[in-house]
């Protein structure tokens, strides 16, 4: 299984101004999928690919798709996962 938490690390790391939140949402064909929510309005995932890659990074750990959207969060303040999962799914057919 893949790290969420260290995708996010390698992300925050690309774009460190930016906030990040990676999740895993079902896929009918592979299991599951990973998306990265970002509120990065120009993220670009070719960008991310190498960034991963010089890192030692295989592409399948990388998200296979990128949403720019706001973060979920709590009333806490920290990323809300279950909102930021939802908003995914709602959002998959679309990416």
């Amino acid at each position: 299984m893949i790290s969420l938490a260290a995708i996010e690390a390698t992300v925050q790391s690309l774009w460190p101004d930016s906030n990040h939140v990676v999740v895993a949402v079902p896929d009918p064909r592979k299991g599951e999928q990973i998306i990265l929510i970002t509120d990065k309005p120009e993220a670009d995932r070719d960008v991310l690919l190498a960034h991963a890659k010089a890192q030692g990074f295989p592409e399948l750990w990388m998200p296979r798709s990128i949403l720019v959207s706001g973060i979920p969060v709590l009333g806490s303040g920290k990323t809300d996962y279950a909102a930021a999962v939802e908003l995914a799914r709602r959002l998959q057919p679309m990416l």
